[in-house]
């Protein structure tokens, strides 16, 4: 065996538990997430597909993820496998765990599918609620939601 092929290895190894690691710690924020909320009444609806595109000055991204979503008030978090917790927020609020913070301006119902985006156009995230256990006809937003 040459040494290549041990770094190569070396290499391999490190990465292996280097995922290992991310997922249990994104597991473990997860779970202090669901432990700072207990008392909260939420709505959990599991396994959405979400689509979030990101604008800046840079460029645009687009991230399809699926992923278990939490409904608590004028909040909405994502929670994906392996990836850190997105809340979207119309709050100045602080939760456990939370990794990425948007603000966001306005919910719009299209088709079976719950839009959202903030004024200046730098996040935009639908979630794919068809055939899920959720009533997006009485899921209001006393701001605004609008029916296309």
């Amino acid at each position: 065996m040459n040494e290549s092929q041990l770094f190569i290895g070396g290499f391999i190894l490190i990465f292996i538990f280097g995922n290992i690691f991310v997922y249990f710690l994104n597991k473990n924020k997860q779970k202090r997430f669901y432990d700072f909320i207990i008392d909260r009444e939420y709505t959990l609806v599991r396994n959405v597909e979400t689509e979030i595109e990101s604008y800046s000055k840079l460029g645009a991204k687009i991230s399809y993820r699926k992923g278990d979503i939490v409904f608590l008030d004028d909040e909405i978090f994502i929670l994906t496998f392996n990836k850190p917790i997105i809340q979207l927020t119309k709050s100045y609020d602080d939760f456990l765990g939370v990794f990425y913070k948007y603000s966001y301006d306005a919910k719009q119902k299209v088709k079976e599918r719950l839009e959202i985006m903030n004024s200046n156009g730098s996040i935009k995230v639908n979630l794919n609620l068809k055939n899920k256990d959720f009533d997006l006809e009485n899921y209001n937003d006393s701001q605004n939601i609008y029916n296309n």
